[in-house]
């Protein structure tokens, strides 16, 4: 038996052992588990080094000046906002052209996102 099919088959009986106690959290605490364990099942988005990324990013193009900082903060706000569409489109691509994105993207969202664009989906 899989870990996912294991999971398939012991969840249920955890919910329905907390459903014969009278009232309480348990019940509560079953379903909250069951999401969690669901939600895990889902293919994790990478974890870029967004921090790094861009302040390599703005040292290239901001260097000591002034405009270093703001370069690197702007950077971030775009990384940052990219990975939730990077996160949306995630388990919509196939694993190869994942890899194939991951490879162009360097650590990137907003290159993993334009290549994930550019992908048909599953």
């Amino acid at each position: 038996m899989g870990q996912f099919e294991a999971i398939l088959w012991i969840v249920p009986k955890q919910i329905e052992r907390a459903a014969r106690y009278d009232g309480g959290m348990k019940p509560l605490l079953a379903i909250v588990i069951l999401l969690f364990v669901a939600g895990e099942a889902h293919a994790a988005v990478p974890d870029f080094n967004t921090e790094r990324f861009c302040g390599d990013f703005a040292a290239k193009r901001g260097g000591d000046s002034g405009m270093g900082g703001m370069t690197k903060a702007l950077c971030l706000m775009s990384e940052e906002s990219t990975k939730a569409v990077v996160a949306a489109a995630w388990d919509r691509v196939s694993t190869q052209n994942k890899e194939n994105c991951l490879k162009t993207a360097g650590q990137s969202y907003v290159s993993l996102a334009q290549c994930l664009n550019t992908v048909p989906a599953q």
